[in-house]
């Protein structure tokens, strides 16, 4: 029978035509012969396909797509905070919108520090309503939006009807979530909210950007100073090509506030650590970063600092 291993297997026996004594073998001999060789070459693919398998590293699809729409940050030193002659600069930029503004508000800041920080990763983009709408179907989790509000002034804040949303806004980044939303969000994805120290040095590079871009003003590179417009009031993620940070970030500056992991304290810049710093260890108040569709170039620093009640939903907050 013809076979690819085998090859054609003769009943007769094979005979030579050498002038030398005619070599007989039977058919028998050469049957088990070819099924021996069938058998080794057998084994060895076998043996190949096993060995392919274990060396090929496990999880190799989750892994890659786990780590899709990321950034490493190398680890070293950066410029985290601001001096006393940028604080009266930004003084200065914040009165031209607002005559209210106090030197002290920017106090938190100060003073100008190298810190020093481990390599990470973080997101590129902002958490989109798709991607948390995801989550929700998931996991049960509430939807992004204030079931509180009691006025219709404050309904209008939400985007989400139930589990449900304008197709609009699919790429657009989640609002009304609180701390402990983004948290569980990361939990789910097997990641966690950036330190607050990650979160500068992702958006300011390592020599202290005032922007995430640069020095330049945020006009064509961040959504800000807007009023509330419903659906057309934030940008879909990456919208701003011009306004990524040096390792590639977008919306680092405007569109939302962005959660992050520490607790806030006003003098943590002077009193914490300059190595790995975390934050404080307990607090009243999560810490937020980056500025929003509604605030000024003031406040898209990337060293301007806000706090809030970690259980408190905004129109104007998400997280990365």
């Amino acid at each position: 029978r013809n076979d690819p291993f085998l090859g054609t297997a003769n009943r007769e026996p094979i005979i030579s035509r050498s002038p030398f004594k005619p070599l007989f073998i039977s058919s028998s001999f050469n049957r088990n012969f070819f099924i021996f060789l069938f058998l080794l070459l057998s084994s060895g693919i076998f043996l190949s396909t096993a060995f392919s398998k274990t060396i090929e590293p496990e999880g190799i699809n989750s892994d890659a797509e786990q780590f899709s729409n990321m950034a490493w940050i190398k680890g070293g030193t950066f410029v985290r905070g601001s001096n006393f002659k940028e604080n009266q600069d930004t003084l200065k930029m914040c009165r031209k919108y607002d005559r209210a503004c106090r030197l002290w508000w920017f106090s938190d800041e100060f003073p100008l520090k190298l810190v020093t920080l481990k390599s990470y990763w973080i997101d590129i983009y902002e958490v989109t309503n798709k991607q948390y709408l995801e989550f929700v179907k998931a996991t049960g989790h509430r939807p992004a939006l204030d079931e509180t509000c009691t006025t219709d002034s404050c309904w209008e804040g939400n985007l989400w009807k139930g589990n449900s949303f304008s197709m609009l806004i699919r790429n657009q980044p989640v609002t009304q979530v609180d701390w402990y939303d983004a948290v569980a969000y990361c939990k789910w994805k097997d990641k966690r909210l950036p330190s607050e120290a990650e979160w500068e040095k992702a958006a300011r590079g390592p020599s202290g950007n005032i922007y995430p871009w640069g020095n330049g003003s945020p006009r064509g590179r961040a959504t800000y100073n807007k009023k509330w417009q419903g659906i057309a009031t934030m940008t879909s993620v990456g919208s701003y090509p011009r306004g990524v940070s040096i390792y590639g970030l977008h919306d680092m500056a405007g569109n939302v506030w962005e959660w992050v992991d520490d607790w806030y304290m006003r003098t943590y810049y002077s009193v914490g650590t300059k190595k790995y710093p975390k934050g404080p260890a307990t607090g009243k108040y999560k810490v937020l970063r980056g500025g929003s569709w509604i605030n000024y170039p003031d406040s898209l620093r990337s060293a301007f600092r806000r706090w809030s009640e970690p259980d408190v939903r905004f129109n104007d907050t998400g997280f990365r």
